[in-house]
């Protein structure tokens, strides 16, 4: 075959690719040879209508199917021919048969256009001093006996106080219609939470058990429940019963019911929380880190990115959106996607996304980083931990899939930014890491 390519954009290019027409008249009369034995054409035996008339009754049918292979067959090798390394599935925008006999059809190719990498070595970094406070190892440790409180009816009579667990139904209405998305029966209201709204609880202290009253509060802009926002909401509501939170004491009897005798004293538990914070404070100072890298490296690099690239990217990411509300079985209205805020938001990310790729990939390439095969048998493992899917399936049925190509790239970048974080250099203040380097013309004004 022959592969020419044409320059659109330094982020786009048009090859053509022919097929010359010996291979096309080969795998033409093959196509109609195997159709003259099993077609049964009026006025033939089968398997004897002359190839002329085989042609007139097949031909578009046949030139479709041997077109559409010859570009599933082809274009792979073309893009391997012509070094270009798509960064989306490219579309076939013309095909056709020359009448010369051979085949030929091009494609718009998307590709990362040149670019130069800034010095990425020995950048100024700030690295978040990494500490775990008493009060934020008490905060934890208050959430976690709330979490394991329980509900009491109450007998008598009393009026709801702050603290106290009301069971509700309630109707909200709009402009005086019933909005009955809202409508909800033996809502737990906790009293001081704002769980609903910030001023609905304030509406039933002091009401009793058996009560039926409304109110009317008025929904910001900004209200995530977008048929309500900028609108006042009547509520009408019945307190079914009331109940009180029964929150268990914080001493070693309430450490030794958790996880199965782990902790044997309070101290232990609160070693432990010291422990996890630990950690997690660790990978916020690093993910900290990451970021002032890549947002300084980003800043100082500029290239053109195709918007069909973007746009495919940020489908993509809505889709893993929309799949994640699925597998958590949260209710979601799929359309709400389709929203301008939605679609910007995912651009936004997707452009972001690709440039951290594109210019990852290069300094890997740079400084000939790659996954040693540990490294490559891990990507696996993950994946199937995961996904919860045996090892060997993984590694024969999904060795080319885009969730392994995911889990390569994710790994690569983390390995490159280790080597970029390990020639940094570490300054005591943010404001340090932010000040712009010293140039020539800085220089001279010193000196000045």
């Amino acid at each position: 075959m022959n592969v020419s390519l044409t320059e659109i954009s330094p982020s786009q290019k048009k090859i053509r690719v022919e097929i010359p027409e010996s291979r096309v008249t080969e795998e033409l009369e093959k196509k109609y040879r195997d159709l003259a034995k099993k077609s049964k054409i009026k006025g033939f035996r089968p398997g004897k209508a002359p190839l002329s008339i085989i042609k007139s009754y097949y031909g578009k049918a046949v030139e479709h199917e041997v077109s559409s292979q010859f570009i599933e067959d082809t274009f792979g090798d073309a893009l391997k021919d012509s070094d270009l390394k798509p960064l989306t599935q490219a579309d076939v925008s013309e095909s056709h048969f020359e009448e010369g006999g051979a085949f030929t059809y091009t494609a718009v190719v998307d590709i990362c256009p040149p670019f130069q990498l800034p010095d990425y070595k020995g950048l100024k970094i700030h690295k978040p001093a990494v500490e775990v406070t008493d009060e934020q190892i008490q905060a934890e440790l208050d959430k976690l006996v709330q979490s394991h409180a329980q509900l009491r009816a109450i007998e008598s009579e009393r009026p709801i106080g702050e603290g106290d667990v009301a069971i509700v139904d309630f109707t909200p209405s709009v402009d005086g219609q019933v909005f009955e998305k809202g409508k909800t029966s033996d809502f737990l209201a906790e009293i001081g939470k704002g769980s609903l709204h910030p001023d609905f609880d304030k509406h039933l202290l002091g009401r009793k058990a058996g009560e039926s009253f409304s109110f009317e509060l008025y929904y910001p802009e900004d209200a995530p429940t977008s048929e309500l926002a900028g609108k006042s909401v009547r509520f009408d509501v019945t307190i079914k019963e009331l109940k009180e939170k029964e929150v268990p004491g914080l001493n070693d009897e309430f450490a030794q019911s958790l996880g199965q005798g782990q902790f044997d004293t309070l101290d232990a538990l609160r070693q432990e929380f010291r422990k996890k914070l630990l950690e997690r404070e660790e990978q916020s100072a690093s993910q900290n880190v990451r970021d002032q890298i890549l947002r300084q490296i980003l800043g100082k690099v500029e290239f053109e990115i195709s918007p069909r690239v973007i746009e495919r990217e940020a489908d993509r990411i809505l889709q893993n959106l929309k799949h994640q509300f699925e597998i958590q079985g949260l209710k979601f209205d799929a359309d709400t996607l389709d929203k301008t805020e939605y679609r910007t938001g995912s651009k936004l990310q997707a452009e972001r996304d690709i440039r951290i790729r594109l210019v990852i990939d290069k300094m890997a390439e740079a400084e000939a980083i790659s996954l040693d095969s540990e490294e490559e048998e891990q990507v696996f493992r993950d994946i199937a931990a995961a996904y919860r899917m045996d090892l060997a399936k993984v590694q024969s049925e999904y060795r080319d899939s885009a969730i392994v190509d995911r889990e390569r790239e994710r790994k690569l970048q983390d390995k490159v930014l280790k080597f970029i974080e390990s020639e940094a250099v570490f300054v005591d203040t943010p404001e340090e890491a932010e000040a712009p380097e010293a140039g020539p013309e800085a220089e001279e004004t010193v000196q000045d």
